[in-house]
C-alpha cells in the first residue's frame, strides 16, 4: 500500500505546476487528435482544454510575479516581458481564441488540406489552423476580450494551432526556469 503527501491546500507554486501538467497533458491530446479527416468536435475538446490552461497557467505566473520577492517584481513586468519575448506575444492571442471558445464555443481551428510548398517532417497538429476572426461567429454582446482580437488575427489567424500552442509551452519552460519551479 502506497501512502499518498496530500496536496498542499493552497501552494500557488504548487497549483501552478499543476496547471502548468494540465497545459501539456491537454496539448498532447490535441496533437495525437488533430488528424486528417478529423471530426471537428473531437479536435474542438482537447483544443479548447489546451486554451482553457493557456489562460490559467499565464494567470499564475502573473500572480507569481507579483507576490515572489527575487521573481519579476510586478505583474507589470511579467507581461512587459512576455510582450517582448516572441514565443511569449501569442498568449494574448490565445486568450482571445479561449474566450471564443468558451463563451461562443466557436470552431476557432479548422481543418485545412496541405498545400504545396510544405516542409518535411508535417507536424499532424498542422492540418488545423486559426481561422480569422471575421471567420468565427459574432461575439457576444458581453464579450470582454474585443481588444485581443488584432493580436489574434496578427500572431494566428492562417497559422497552425500547433505552433502556437508550442510557443507558449516555450514561454512556460522559460518562466518555469525564472520561477525556479
Amino acid at each position: 500500500m502506497q501512502i499518498m503527501a496530500p496536496a498542499p491546500a493552497h501552494d500557488p507554486r504548487f497549483m501552478l505546476r499543476a496547471a502548468l501538467k494540465g497545459f501539456e497533458n491537454a496539448r498532447q491530446r490535441f496533437i495525437s487528435q488533430a488528424v486528417p479527416g478529423a471530426a471537428p468536435e473531437d479536435v474542438f475538446a482537447p483544443l479548447s482544454e489546451a486554451l482553457w490552461w493557456v489562460v490559467t497557467v499565464d494567470d499564475g505566473f502573473g500572480d507569481l510575479a507579483g507576490t515572489r520577492a527575487g521573481y519579476r517584481p510586478n505583474l507589470g513586468d511579467y507581461q512587459t516581458a512576455r510582450s517582448k519575448d516572441r514565443c511569449g506575444q501569442v498568449l494574448n492571442g490565445l486568450r482571445y481564441a479561449r474566450d471564443r471558445c468558451g463563451h461562443q464555443r466557436a470552431l476557432v481551428a479548422a481543418e485545412e488540406g496541405l498545400s504545396l510548398p510544405f516542409t518535411l517532417p508535417v507536424v499532424l497538429g498542422e492540418f488545423f489552423r486559426w481561422r480569422r476572426s471575421d471567420q468565427l461567429p459574432p461575439p457576444d454582446r458581453n464579450f470582454r476580450s474585443k481588444e485581443l482580437r488584432p493580436d489574434y488575427d496578427r500572431l494566428l489567424a492562417g497559422r497552425p494551432a500547433s505552433e502556437s500552442l508550442e510557443s507558449a509551452a516555450k514561454w512556460y519552460a522559460q518562466e518555469q526556469a525564472n520561477a525556479g519551479l
